[in-house]
């Protein structure tokens, strides 16, 4: 986001001399590879742009001793004595052959600045660098006051050392135990209030609940420093004194695999419970803070009809848009795209006199929106273009022309959660009849991946509201293949509704008490149901 803003301008240093060398702009290719992925997701790819980072084009503008850099800066040391500013970072002055930076000798080498240097040895550097000081660059009272100040952030010496050495000793280390032990019944609180399907993986119970548990504010959890070090002994020794219940593997080697249960009146989780409160204020429904998803059309200008219309480049990429996530990647909303024709058609002055509600067709509209393709024009097709059109209609043709995009948002709040071009991804239930019998079915539903809903879950949580039997497919037999970490659920039985009303939330869909309660809130436009031959529709 930073290398977005400053338009692909970065600085270029040496590790170990933090004052930068040189600026420059990254190659355009990096730049919109990395700043603007395809499909407006992360950039994973393995370039980046920072510290280490190798293989990185940069154009260079302006460097150490250039003529531009000398303009603004003063000629000589002695007007840094007379009020000019001297570099406080590295203490070099503008006159002396290293252009400022004390790293940078005589304009052609470079030498790390930053070196710890050991109580015996600071006497010898802090004389071979007055005597350096003298002979080369025969500065000033001014230099060697920098030269002081340089020594004070650069070179530690006994008195600092063991003032940070009482700091350290003073430090008071985290208890990771007690961590454990506050995350472990917040997450049995949160899990009740949530009304979190049980049985579920000791795995995904630590990933997912107990670890999600642990203050942000706080110091971490780690494990290996409690008396516990891993947490299977611990969820054993809460189940011994009667805080949860835990179930067994299926070969019953496994005594702690899945948390199967919460004593909700044990008396440490009652007291627990109490100081909870107390601290976090009354406790919510899942319900009261549900979050719903909802998806926005986003629309995308093609970079030839910006051309064209010689479009304002910050409106083009949204760089004002309201949320962070938008600013600069061009993607437009339905009000924002429609201001920009509005501000073209007043801005070139397109209102029709002589006609109500009618706007004129200049050139660049006409190549922008009306001229057909090739692909599409016909040999003997002769290209005919309006000169007035109504308002209404030129908007509706330029919205035509957009490219389209989409934006998942959680509400309330607006907060973007994916954005991305063209069509959002669908998640899709499909009925089919189960081994030739008309009056038996499967369900089967894949893509919810795509929503942050785990699959394995999704068949739990389902199995036990529906009471149906379900299987999980990595790798289905004659079936499209799947996303990667991505599966199938077979469900037993005929659940399109069912499934549909509990994936949006929406109750009144279905009159299966099932499909109550739910925590999903899916958009009902990701929702695509079919029916295989045979199937016929409620």
């Amino acid at each position: 986001w930073a290398l977005r803003q400053s338009k692909g301008l970065v600085t270029i240093s040496i590790i170990g001399n933090p004052q930068p060398a040189a600026i420059g702009f990254v190659d355009r290719t990096l730049f919109r590879d990395y700043c603007y992925p395809k499909n407006g997701g992360n950039n994973t790819s393995s370039c980046g742009v920072g510290i280490g980072a190798k293989g990185v084009g940069v154009t260079i503008v302006n460097c150490y001793g250039d003529d531009l850099w000398k303009l603004g800066l003063p000629p000589s040391a002695k007007q840094c004595e007379e009020g000019g500013s001297l570099n406080p970072l590295t203490g070099g002055t503008y006159d002396n052959g290293n252009y400022g930076n004390a790293g940078f000798v005589d304009g052609k080498y470079v030498y790390r600045i930053l070196q710890q240097v050991e109580e015996d040895e600071s006497d010898s550097v802090e004389e071979e660098n007055a005597s350096e000081d003298e002979a080369n660059n025969n500065e000033d009272t001014a230099c060697e006051e920098t030269a002081n100040k340089m020594k004070d952030l650069n070179v530690a010496d006994g008195s600092e050392d063991n003032g940070k050495e009482e700091i350290a000793n003073n430090e008071v280390e985290p208890d990771h135990d007690d961590i454990l032990v506050t995350a472990f019944f917040t997450s049995l609180l949160q899990i009740l209030v949530n009304k979190t399907p049980l049985p579920i993986p000791v795995s995904t119970y630590y990933a997912k609940h107990l670890m999600d548990a642990v203050s942000a504010t706080g110091p971490k959890l780690d494990l290996k420093q409690t008396a516990y070090k891993k947490i299977g002994p611990f969820l054993l020794d809460m189940a011994a004194e009667g805080v949860i219940e835990l179930g067994a593997s299926k070969d019953g080697k496994d005594k702690c695999a899945t948390l199967s249960g919460i004593v909700k009146n044990h008396p440490d989780l009652v007291a627990f419970k109490k100081k909870w409160k107390a601290e976090n204020g009354a406790m919510t429904t899942s319900q009261d803070k549900a979050i719903k998803k909802a998806v926005v059309d986003l629309f995308i200008v093609p970079r030839h009809i910006a051309d064209n219309l010689q479009l304002d480049k910050d409106e083009v990429m949204a760089i004002n848009a309201k949320t962070e996530e938008r600013r600069g990647t061009g993607f437009l909303t339905k009000k924002e795209c429609n201001a920009i024709i509005e501000n073209y058609i007043e801005k070139e002055g397109l209102k029709d006199p002589k006609g109500k509600g009618k706007v004129l067709v200049n050139g660049p509209l006409c190549d922008a929106i009306y001229r057909i393709s090739k692909k599409n024009k016909t040999p003997d097709q002769e290209q005919e273009y309006p000169t007035s059109v109504k308002r209404k209609d030129l908007i509706e043709k330029f919205f035509n022309k957009m490219e389209k995009g989409y934006a998942l948002v959680e509400m309330p709040g607006s907060r973007i959660v994916r954005i991305g071009r063209g069509q959002p991804p669908s998640v899709n239930i499909e009925v089919e009849n189960r081994q030739g019998n008309k009056r038996k079915f499967l369900t089967r539903i894949r893509g919810m991946e795509e929503y942050g809903i785990d699959g394995k879950s999704l068949s739990n949580d389902v199995s036990h509201r529906f009471a149906c039997s379900a299987s999980v497919e990595t790798n289905p037999v004659g079936r499209p293949a799947l996303k990667k970490n991505c599966v199938e659920i077979v469900f037993q039985g005929r659940l399109d509704v069912e499934l549909t009303a509990l994936l949006t939330g929406d109750e009144n869909m279905s009159t299966h008490g099932g499909a109550k309660n739910s925590d999903y809130n899916l958009p009902k436009s990701v929702i695509n149901v079919s029916l295989r031959k045979g199937i016929p529709a409620k």
